[in-house]
């Protein structure tokens, strides 16, 4: 059993959110991004090709991108350049993204969900921290989300799950039941890390991954997108 798993008041949830897919699609607004810093530091053009980003950390995508476009791995101070001209980038292929927009439900839920007793709302996200919260910014998100674990953390989305969980443990101030702390994702990734950490899966089809897909991991809930209101907010509650 999970070192927080002690029984406490039922009035007491941690709520866990994937960030892309989950609460919002920026659009291509990475691929862009991550296409400016090769083209400025490397003179290379299209360098995302074909990468497939659905839950995986922003480590990870550097590490492929250089692998596939420079033939090599970077040192430290190289993936450091890299991140922070990306997260320059974001800023601003985030504008302009045409088709970045929020999940269904999304605008409803996390006010609702904010303003119950005992419940505090964080991210699971494998987004650099200053990414994350560029996307939650230009979502309008913001100010839901003060606490969570990103790419930033650790490339393994496992760990940084883990760090999530630990931060708002920390910030609420008491142990939970696994019952308690919820994960919301859009991806396998995102189930198997709940399932492997003993927390409650809370899975959302609005990502790129199969609703049948999602189904085959049974996750404690799975949903099509978070709406109705009422009906997912009853998950939580």
């Amino acid at each position: 059993m999970p070192s927080w798993a002690i029984r406490n008041t039922p009035m007491h949830r941690l709520i866990i959110f994937d960030i892309d897919g989950t609460l919002l699609l920026t659009g291509g607004a990475g691929k862009m991004a991550f296409d400016r810093v090769f083209e400025e530091l490397y003179q290379i053009s299209g360098a995302w090709k074909n990468i497939l980003p659905d839950g995986r950390t922003d480590p990870s995508l550097i590490a492929e991108l250089c692998r596939s476009n420079l033939g090599r791995g970077v040192g430290t101070r190289e993936f450091e350049k890299i991140q922070s001209l990306y997260e320059r980038h974001l800023g601003e292929t985030l504008k302009i993204a045409p088709r970045f927009r929020l999940m269904p439900g999304v605008t409803d839920l996390l006010p609702a969900l904010a303003e119950q007793e005992g419940v505090m709302l964080g991210l699971a996200t494998g987004n650099f921290e200053r990414a994350a919260y560029l996307k939650l910014e230009r979502a309008g998100l913001r100010e839901y989300f003060q606490w969570g674990g990103f790419g930033s953390d650790h490339g393994n989305r496992m760990e940084l799950t883990r760090m999530a969980v630990e931060r708002g443990l920390q910030k609420i101030g008491r142990s939970l039941e696994p019952e308690q702390i919820f994960l919301v994702g859009d991806t396998v990734h995102d189930i198997r890390c709940g399932q492997r950490m003993g927390l409650t899966t809370v899975a959302v089809a609005t990502g790129s991954t199969p609703y049948q897909t999602l189904a085959s991991l049974r996750p404690d809930f799975l949903l099509e997108k978070l709406e109705p209101l009422a009906d997912v907010v009853t998950i939580f509650t």
